[in-house]
């Protein structure tokens, strides 16, 4: 997956900027990563009553309190990433089905 390169303050929210993004968790210690949908994300914070659109990534990536599959420990990033063989096309189209 290709990071979308944004600052570190970035929130939840801002996924409606980088039409296509997921929500990217990698381990910081061996590099392990998985992909979530954005909307899935702000949902289960909204059920918890602990989060919504403007939860920031770093917060985020603390409230994950499960081991990494690759290393058995605890130490989490989040970006926005873009999935394989997404181009320049597919967020304009994206983009447009979004806005119409």
């Amino acid at each position: 997956m290709r990071i979308v390169p944004i600052g570190d303050q970035a929130a939840l929210g801002d996924h409606r900027h980088y039409p296509g993004a997921r929500l990217l968790l990698v381990c910081s210690l061996c590099g392990w990563s998985k992909a979530y949908k954005v909307e899935r994300v702000i949902d289960r914070l909204r059920q918890l009553k602990s989060g919504g659109h403007a939860t920031r990534l770093e917060q985020v990536a603390r409230r994950v309190a499960w081991n990494c599959p690759g290393c058995g420990r605890v130490k989490w990033r989040a970006h926005f990433a873009w999935p394989p063989g997404f181009d320049n096309r597919e967020a304009k189209r994206l983009a447009n089905l979004y806005r119409n």
